[in-house]
């Protein structure tokens, strides 16, 4: 058995790939069982056979002592706040039949131990195995600085139409999840469609060398997770690993509205599909309208083919998304009437602008998902279309990861509420004076721009203007902040009172 590199080429780096000597045993797992022998599980990642038994074969890898269950092999992820060495006699306890450990357990463990330098490390390396066995799987990655979520579903939703696919689950996408997520896949697959994301140098160009994409996006480049890529030419660089490590025979999708996507891909000699409001773009949308809470109707256009659309996702930059998934969708081979039929099908992420309706019919805007600057502005400009005769409170948490630019952020979207005549604005967290000084030095008057010490005020502060009638039916409520700001607990605590 050996380890062998494809060679690189062109400007671009081929992904690892796994052969085994043709000796009279077979290492591939099965394809209707992805149960894995040791065997499998050396040869993937190098490590050492410590002991235990030498013909354990297991039947799914975990990285959660706590899901681990009978006859599966637990690797031992470390953190900078968790150790899951300190999780070994819980995962045997459970049943596994296994162990991947970057040292050695204190004591015998009665099951298989194999020792590897870097677990993380090694949980890519497996799955990159996996991959490298299923000669006939295209794989599609995604990635940018917001919407790659809504990119992967849009597009998985338009190949499942015709194809067996798998995707990313939820928004799986760092050092973990993606492997994770990429580990089940067998022979039935037709498309795997990833979710790619990072936030430092160097982590796609790994994700990039463990899915081994064959057509890949980016999406858009924004300022995002600037605490650890310092400025958005930090960002351009982290985003770029994507296109700069696919094959040579590989496909771009390119958002060509975007100028440092567009520069990224002017440098890589691969295929291009090109997306985007130009038009030159080759997949394009035109009369583009908003039809309220409906969502938005726009004109698909694919060369000289059209097709009228209607999503149900809020919002100018979801049609953007609707864009690059069209445009993944190209380039796999589908044509574009199967791409209208699945972008009409497709049904907006959980806490992604969904529209809630409280007992006494004022409406929450639910986009507490994630937040940067830029998905911040499009939330807001989504507020202002959905307003028809009635007042717009945007409610705002933190945008995390920002660094350096973090009050200049915040000011800036104080400044775009005010500019996008919002009615009030409630701020919340570290940077929510940042955010009232835009808004008030943009025209918003000081008692319409608010800050709150914590979350609990903000709700007793809409439930007091219901209460009073200053908030009444119909008027809209836009929840908003970073994943760790948990904006939505808002909501959930609305809802409750309400009830």
């Amino acid at each position: 058995m050996e380890l062998m590199k494809l060679k690189q080429h062109g400007n671009c780096r081929a992904g690892k790939r796994f052969a085994a000597k043709r000796s009279g045993c077979n290492l591939a797992p099965s394809v209707s069982n992805p149960a894995w022998t040791l065997s499998q599980i050396l040869l993937a990642t190098g490590g050492r056979f410590v002991s235990g038994n030498t013909d354990a074969t297991f039947r799914n890898i975990s990285t959660d002592s706590r899901s681990v269950e009978a006859g599966d092999l637990f690797l031992a992820l470390t953190g900078a706040k968790f150790d899951g060495h300190a999780f070994i006699q819980d995962a045997v306890t459970k049943g596994a039949a296994g162990i991947i450990v970057s040292r050695e357990p204190e004591g015998k463990v009665p099951v298989s131990v194999v020792l590897v330098p870097d677990t993380l490390k090694a949980l890519g390396d497996i799955a990159a195995y996996r991959r490298s066995l299923m000669p006939g799987l295209r794989v599609l990655a995604v990635t940018g600085s917001s919407g790659k979520t809504t990119v992967k579903e849009m597009t998985a939703a338009i190949l499942a139409r015709e194809f067996n696919i798998l995707k990313t689950r939820g928004n799986f996408n760092n050092l973990v999840g993606l492997p994770l997520s990429l580990l089940p896949v067998d022979s039935r697959h037709d498309f795997a469609v990833l979710e790619m994301g990072m936030n430092q140098a160097g982590e796609i160009a790994r994700l990039t060398e463990i899915a081994d994409p064959d057509i890949a996006c980016i999406n858009n480049i924004q300022e995002a997770h600037l605490a650890g890529l310092a400025d958005i030419q930090g960002v351009s660089r982290a985003k770029g690993e994507l296109f700069h490590g696919l094959k040579a025979w590989g496909k771009l999708a390119v958002n060509i509205d975007d100028k440092r996507v567009r520069a990224i891909a002017n440098h890589c000699g691969q295929e291009k599909i090109t997306f985007g409001r130009s038009p030159q773009a080759l997949v394009r949308a035109t009369h583009i309208r908003s039809i309220g809470e409906e969502g938005m109707t726009f004109t698909l256009h694919v060369g000289k083919e059209k097709a009228r659309i209607q999503i149900m996702s809020l919002g100018v930059h979801n049609v953007m998304n609707s864009l690059a998934a069209a445009a993944i969708a190209v380039a796999a081979g589908v044509g574009i009437g199967e791409i209208a039929r699945g972008l009409i099908d497709f049904k907006p992420f959980e806490r992604r602008l969904q529209v809630e309706v409280l007992k006494n019919g004022v409406k929450i805007i639910n986009d507490t998902y994630n937040a940067n600057p830029a998905s911040v502005k499009a939330a807001l400009s989504t507020l202002q279309q959905l307003s028809r005769n009635c007042k717009k409170v945007a409610v705002l948490g933190d945008m995390l990861e920002l660094g350096e630019q973090s009050a200049v952020a915040h000011r800036q979207i104080g400044e775009a509420a005010a500019h996008l005549d919002t009615d009030y604005l409630l701020a919340v967290g570290n940077f929510a004076g940042r955010v009232k000084t835009g808004a008030v030095k943009s025209g918003m008057s000081e008692q319409h721009a608010l800050v709150f010490k914590d979350k609990a005020e903000v709700k007793k502060w809409l439930l007091t203007q219901m209460h009073t009638g200053v908030l009444t039916s119909g008027d809209l409520i836009l929840v908003k902040g970073s994943r760790g700001m948990r904006m939505e607990t808002i909501i959930e605590d609305l809802i409750a009172e309400m009830a």
